[in-house]
């Protein structure tokens, strides 16, 4: 239930952000919308709500390396990305999976969200 809340916020945040850096365009001013898959912190220890346990299976899980990124790597990527007055950046496999899945086959988040739930 808490997917469709979550999505609308990126939503918006992605709105706003693309909006604001066409606004600020003709100034010293740069945004740049930053779209993070899993990042390798505790936050999976301390998941709460319905999934809380397979949220925080996955941080153990031994694949966890591979998926969510250092946090040192992720603050690198959004800061090389700044310095480049990059309109967005997208970190880590899963986030470029989701952004490729949603130009590939708009309107068809629920199929994702079915295969991603299964994990």
């Amino acid at each position: 239930a808490h997917n469709a809340s979550y999505s609308l916020t990126k939503g918006a945040v992605r709105a706003f952000t693309e909006a604001l850096r066409g606004e600020l365009v003709t100034t010293s001013i740069g945004v740049t919308a930053v779209f993070p898959g899993a990042i390798h912190t505790a936050i999976t220890d301390s998941a709460r709500g319905s999934r809380a346990e397979s949220i925080a299976k996955m941080g153990r899980s031994r694949f966890a390396p591979l998926v969510m990124r250092p946090p040192s790597s992720v603050a690198g990527k959004i800061v090389r990305a700044i310095e480049r007055d990059r309109g967005r950046v997208i970190v880590g496999p899963d986030a470029h999976l989701v952004s490729l899945w949603s130009r590939l086959a708009p309107g068809r988040s629920a199929q994702l969200g079915r295969l991603t739930s299964r994990i």
